[in-house]
């Protein structure tokens, strides 16, 4: 076996690093890039159309609140994953934090789902009113982000678990910065829609 190719070790003090390659981490911060500007450029837009006289402001339902815990929680559980791959590059030795992770992440789309059922019980539709229409857009862009990110994750586990294992650890760190950025944005909304 060639000497380049990492192996697996049963050593359980045994340390895996692998050096990420520089195209697939610029284009991560990349699509962050992207994706920050996009979510700015709609911030910035909602705060225009606040100062319109016909601007009525929504009162978020207290779904928000479970909807972020379940993010602050799948990025926790994301991160330990992330560490412990460092350790012993094998999915087994990841993989309830991982089914935690995606576990988190899909309480959080689905809390989402409910905070919007919230809203259209009370009638207020996504056309109802300027801010009604915003609340959707902007919180279902950010659960459309998410849910990306659970396909990409979903991807690096079955990749992991048919063989590529030693990928595991770099392909986690890329994700994890992408779990972390998406608190990030969801913290930012949050926070647009309180104080607005």
């Amino acid at each position: 076996m060639s000497k380049s190719v990492q192996t697996l070790t049963q050593d359980p003090d045994a340390r895996y690093r692998s050096q990420l390659q520089a195209p697939t981490s610029t284009a991560v911060w990349l699509m962050i890039a992207v994706i920050t500007m996009f979510f700015f450029l709609f911030a910035v837009a909602y705060r225009i159309r606040m100062t319109l006289p016909d601007w009525q402001p929504v009162n978020e339902p207290w779904q928000l609140a479970v909807s972020t815990v379940m993010l602050v929680m799948s990025c926790v559980t994301m991160h330990l994953c992330y560490r412990k791959s460092v350790l012993l590059p094998s999915l087994r030795a990841s993989h309830t934090l991982l089914i935690w992770t995606v576990s988190f992440t899909l309480g959080f789309v689905f809390s989402q789902l409910w905070a919007w059922q919230a809203l259209l019980a009370i009638n207020l539709g996504v056309g109802s009113t300027p801010a009604a229409s915003f609340f959707y857009l902007l919180t279902g862009l950010h659960a459309l982000h998410v849910l990306g990110g659970l396909i990409a994750l979903s991807w690096v586990v079955f990749l992991a678990g048919s063989g590529h294992r030693n990928q595991l650890y770099p392909a986690l760190q890329l994700c994890t910065r992408y779990w972390h950025f998406l608190l990030f944005v969801w913290l930012f909304l949050l926070g647009l829609l309180r104080l607005t």
